[in-house]
Parts: structure tokens; C-alpha cells; sequence
């Protein structure tokens, strides 16, 4: 009966996707950010504020982008939801989001490609999302997670799908869990008062419940892979069609933002409270997560087949049509 709520569930959203993208446009206009007398294009770029963008504003504050003549104007929007449609429309040049939101829109036949590696994580730094409960809790293993509430973000997305394989790895039934959509923020609260029995969370609020004592029983991401590729920045392919040396530029700013983000953590650091709502005190101790330099595709490729083993798609997406990394 789950199963079947969440295909009806998957189904409308991804419809309402579909209208919308056709109300925009569906890419259909190849017109470019604004390109001013000294030859720098302005581009708007979908982002979620929180750690895994941090890399792109460190890159802003260096000179990476205005070095390649581009200015960048964050859009600031809650997921992938809201900035793939942006993106495809036009409204928005580039986006990030998250692998599966973007290997779920492509099964659909939305034109767009993955462009640059986003956010990850690697076997010694893999600890920014977890699954928690409270210190309290009878909980005391995963096993101990059938029958129980358990809390993501977003349903049917990159993080119920891979906590349904990280409990099939730990021998769980994931059909067993009830998983509940709650935004990360409000998680804190709905652990804390019993409302759920245990919660996924991402920085900063994983740190946030385990200075209240919450404790992890999960780490589903290094479950699924040990180098799961996340999510990436990615553009519509009316715009790389029409724009490819900005695509081009775009991509090497954010490389090279993602390279300086590895090598300067404390700086990441700093970074977070300009954009995020995040205390410097506590941007100070949170897990940090990779930003790899390259499109790790043997897990985005798992992720495909998980993605579609859960009824996520109904048949695979081809990598090559999904990632069209800017060529020169």
C-alpha cells in the first residue's frame, strides 16, 4: 500500500513538474544572462542554501568567476523542486541539485544536463547526513528501525532512496519503515517531542542533535557508496546549446571553487554563515562533506538502478544523456 501512495504520489508531482516546465517554456528560449560593455555575462543560478554550495560562493569571494567574465547572482530556492523548472525556463542560467531529483526529471524527458560534479562525499569524510535518534531512544541499532516513523526532507528523493538501500545492506526490510517528509529544521523538534522515531539529517542540524545527545544509527550515503556522487550544477540544454562558452566558463569557475573548498576547510567555515542560517559558532563544528573534482559515475550509475529499482523511473537513464560535461 506504501509502495502504491508513493508511484500516485510520484506521478502527480511529476505531472505538475510537466505542466509547469510547458508553461515556462520548456527551455525553448535559447536568450542568455545579460552580457555587458566589457564582455561579463550575468547569470542567475539556482541554489539551496546550505554547506554543499558553499564552494560556489568561496569561489565568487577569490575572483574564480569574475576571472572567467562572469558575475553570479545566487537564486536562493528550497530544492530541486523549485529550480529545475527555473533552469529549464530560463529563468535561472544553471542549477544544483541533488543526483536523483535530477536522474528522476531526465526519465521524463526534461532537457537537462549535468554539467559540473556538485557535492559528495569519500570513505574519511562522509558524516554531514546521517539518520538520528534520540539519546532516550529504544532504538539502539538499525535493526531496531522496522515498524518505526523515520523522517527525510523530501519524499522520494536522494534520501529515502538511499536509506532504503543502506537498510537492505543491514538486512531491514525497508517496507518495514514509514518515511515521513519534514524539513531539516523542523526535524530538531519532532525528534526531541517523540513525533518521529528517528530523523535523516544533514549539517548543521546533525550537529545540532547530537550536542542535544542524539545519536546516529545510520550513515546511509557511505552505505550506498563509498564516493556517492550527491548532486551537480547543471543547465538546460537549450542554454549549453546556445551558450557553450558560458557553459564553459561556468564549468571551470566551479572546478576550480570546488578545488580551493577542499584545500581550505576553514574557509568553507567561515563561508557558511554569509549565505546560510548558520551561527559561526556552529558552522565552526559541523562534519564537513567532499566536493569532488570529477563525476564519480559508477555511483551516480547505482543510483540510477536504485532509483529505478524503487519505482523511482520506470527504465534507466543512460549517463551519457544525463552528463554532458562542456568540452575545451
Amino acid at each position: 500500500m506504501m509502495g502504491t501512495i508513493r508511484r500516485r504520489r510520484l506521478r502527480v508531482g511529476l505531472a505538475a513538474l510537466a505542466v509547469g516546465l510547458a508553461a515556462a517554456g520548456c527551455g525553448s528560449g535559447g536568450a542568455s544572462g545579460t552580457t555587458d560593455a566589457g564582455g561579463v555575462t550575468t547569470v542567475k543560478v539556482g541554489l539551496i542554501p546550505i554547506t554543499d554550495v558553499a564552494p560556489l560562493y568561496l569561489g565568487v569571494q577569490q575572483g574564480f568567476f569574475s576571472a572567467q567574465k562572469l558575475k553570479v547572482e545566487p537564486q536562493l530556492a528550497a530544492g530541486g523542486a523549485a529550480i529545475v523548472p527555473a533552469v529549464v525556463s530560463n529563468s535561472n542560467q544553471f542549477g544544483f541539485s541533488n543526483n536523483v531529483s535530477l536522474i528522476i526529471a531526465k526519465s521524463k524527458g526534461v532537457p537537462l544536463q549535468a554539467i559540473t560534479p556538485g557535492v559528495g562525499i569519500a570513505p574519511d569524510n562522509n558524516k554531514a547526513c546521517q539518520v538520528l535518534v534520540p539519546k532516550d531512544s529504544k532504538i539502539r541499532d538499525v535493526k531496531d528501525l522496522a515498524g518505526k516513523t523515520l523522517a527525510v526532507n523530501t519524499l522520494n528523493n536522494i534520501g529515502d532512496v538511499t536509506i532504503r538501500a543502506a537498510l537492505e545492506k543491514k538486512g531491514v526490510d525497508p517496507e518495514g519503515v514509514k518515511f515521513t517528509e519534514i524539513g531539516f529544521p523542523d526535524m530538531v523538534t519532532a525528534v526531541e517531542t517523540g513525533r518521529i522515531d528517528a530523523a535523516w539529517e544533514c549539517e548543521p542540524f546533525v550537529t545540532s542533535l547530537q550536542e542535544r545527545g542524539a545519536r546516529s544509527v545510520l550513515n546511509n550515503y557511505s552505505e550506498t557508496h563509498p564516493n556517492l556522487a550527491v548532486a551537480s550544477y547543471f543547465t538546460s540544454e537549450a542554454y549549453a546549446k546556445s551558450n557553450p562558452d558560458v557553459v564553459r566558463r561556468f564549468d571551470a569557475a566551479v572546478r576550480q571553487s570546488l578545488e580551493y573548498a577542499n584545500a581550505h576547510p576553514e574557509e568553507v567555515r567561515k563561508i557558511l554563515p554569509s549565505y546560510a542560517k548558520i551561527p559561526a559558532d556552529q558552522a565552526a563544528k559541523i562534519n564537513m562533506i567532499a566536493w569532488p573534482t570529477t563525476f564519480q559515475r559508477d555511483s551516480i550509475e547505482e543510483l540510477v538502478r536504485l532509483t529505478q529499482k524503487y519505482k523511482l523511473i520506470e527504465k534507466p537513464v543512460n549517463l551519457d544523456d544525463l552528463i554532458q560535461e562542456p568540452k575545451g
